[in-house]
């Protein structure tokens, strides 16, 4: 048997899987008393979401035909074959050309002594033995996008990284070199969990010199500051640090795809509050909140991933009432705010809060996209028992953070280098953020409409209406290009939210790989907008590209 999905058909796809199983058991194969291959090993080898497979076997179980049992999983009740030779799992039939409980590993044969009879021991079943953490991170479309990334002929427009012919090589050189002469032995030793002490110094007074900029004045102390390997391990210790199994956690839709899979990891519920053009709308999660009290909030207030949105002054401040108000934690996520090319600086969160004596906001950011990710510097700023229990976890995990990497983005802040390069980027990446939205509009015309952000490293688009997400991968694909699907970014994606957005990086290619990536993806757009409408386009004239 082969369980074919016509992902077209009006059908639910879990019930198209369970109309198969429930035929093929019916027809006695697999028979009564063989196992069901596990949810998630069946979910992988079509290509579905966990759920889908669950859905599939309780339609299954609701006629009888299977049942779960304690120590051997899913198993088929239906049928008169004898049970214990039905239990043999080579009767189940291979799906897509593989075994549903082959987890990847060959089985070994070995001969008994006397050689009269050969014993067949089958490896560890891995994929029943994984925690359900991983599920969280099986999203299909993002995974093709990834995979289609991975290929060398491709332009990578959903890469969220900064440029890398703009990285400060020499710099960087000079500041190892004299690091290794001066304290070579030392730099080998470990550093305190919290960071390297002048380097939290450095960090602190970033954050005060951010605050003067954008009109507000406040003291941060280095005490205040844990230095993590990147922002999403502070995502990940923040989430173990405050998140138990069954929380509720408040984040914009949509939002940063790795805060939402740490969470989920976590245990957390995710309450998702839409968007629009001035960042996260407060008004509806001030209507949510004497019903639904969540453990944390957690925003990206400005140059949102993936919008590239800015929450509103005032937004900001009725935030922080909320959160004084009903007494719940806000995680500030701030990779982006040093990449403003236009507009007003805005306090963050943390500099407000910290302005009015609070001490409910949990800032977070990352020298990844000022500078270059391979260094995997972040730090977390907090009230003194926030920092310290996430000490306290950070030791379960690394210990301490490269001491190396930590002395040269210290460097770069007390040289002045940082700035330096911030204002290198800050005219380039202007400059490619209108020469992509110009491409755009030149090639993709009204089938495409994107933002134009003050800041930050991305495009957020949306597809004409019936052209969806999709359908467009797999055709950017064939035309060489790659973006990342809306969907993955929204937390309840299931409702239909964000199947006709993308989100197109315009930092990481120079100007003639943008000028092709822009090229190809809107070839792809067009060659749907024929599809669903021939007529209309029926004497148009592109060129001809070649399927890769």
């Amino acid at each position: 048997m082969h369980v074919v999905i016509e992902r077209t058909s009006p059908t639910p796809i879990y019930l198209q899987i369970s109309q198969q199983l429930r035929q093929s058991i019916l027809d006695g194969e697999p028979p009564s008393g063989a196992k069901l291959p596990p949810e998630r090993r069946l979910a992988k080898l079509l290509g579905v979401n966990r759920t889908t497979i669950v859905n599939a076997y309780r339609e299954l179980a609701a006629d009888g035909l299977i049942s779960g049992q304690v120590g051997r999983g899913t198993v088929v009740i239906f049928g008169a074959r004898d049970a214990d030779a039905a239990a043999d799992v080579t009767a189940w039939p291979r799906v897509n050309g593989q075994h549903p409980l082959d987890n990847g590993a060959s089985t070994l044969d070995g001969d008994f002594n006397d050689g009269s009879t050969r014993s067949r021991q089958s490896s560890v079943p891995w994929a029943q033995l994984f925690t359900a953490v991983t599920d969280v991170m099986d999203d299909p479309l993002l995974r093709d996008a990834m995979t289609v990334s991975a290929r060398p002929d491709v332009i990578r427009l959903a890469t969220g990284i900064p440029a890398p012919e703009l990285y400060p090589i020499d710099a960087i050189r000079q500041i190892f070199d004299q690091a290794l002469d001066n304290a070579g032995s030392t730099l080998l030793q470990h550093t305190p969990t919290e960071g390297y002490p002048p380097l939290r110094e450095q960090l602190a007074g970033w954050m005060e010199r951010q605050a003067a900029i954008a009109g507000a004045s406040v003291v941060v102390e280095p005490n205040q500051i844990v230095v993590v390997a990147g922002s999403q391990q502070g995502l990940y210790l923040l989430a173990r640090t405050l998140i138990d199994p069954g929380d509720l956690v408040a984040v914009e839709s949509p939002t940063y795809l790795g805060a939402a899979q740490v969470f989920r990891a976590a245990g957390a519920r995710l309450m998702p509050i839409p968007i629009d053009g001035d960042g996260m709308q407060v008004d509806l999660l001030q209507d949510l909140l004497p019903r639904r009290r969540p453990k944390l909030i957690y925003t990206l207030p400005t140059f949102q991933n993936p919008s590239g949105t800015v929450m509103a002054m005032g937004r900001r401040l009725r935030l922080l009432d909320l959160a004084a108000r009903y007494q719940i934690p806000v995680i500030e996520d701030d990779p982006y705010g040093a990449l403003r090319y236009d507009g007003r600086a805005l306090p963050t969160l943390a500099t407000i809060d910290r302005a009015e004596g609070r001490g409910n906001v949990i800032y977070l950011s990352t020298v990844s996209k000022m500078l270059f990710p391979g260094f995997r510097i972040g730090w977390i700023s907090g009230v003194k028992p926030v920092i310290e229990q996430v000490t306290l976890m950070k030791q379960l995990v690394d210990l301490d953070t490269n001491a190396l990497a930590q002395r040269a983005v210290c460097a770069f802040f007390e040289r002045g280098l940082l700035d330096e390069h911030l204002a290198l980027v800050n005219r380039v990446y202007p400059q490619r953020r209108d020469r992509m939205l110009e491409a755009l509009r030149q090639r993709a015309g009204d089938l495409i409409s994107a933002n134009r952000p003050d800041g930050g490293i991305y495009l957020w688009c949306r597809l004409n209406e019936g052209i969806r997400v999709r359908d467009l991968l797999p055709e950017a694909a064939r035309e060489g290009v790659i973006f990342a699907p809306g969907e993955s970014f929204h937390v309840d994606a299931a409702s239909g939210r964000g199947r006709f957005d993308i989100r197109l990086n315009f930092t990481l290619p120079n100007d003639s790989e943008l000028d092709e990536g822009i090229r190809r993806l809107s070839v792809a757009i067009q060659r749907l907008a024929d599809r669903l409408d021939p007529a209309a386009h029926a004497s148009a004239t592109r060129p001809l590209t070649p399927i890769v």
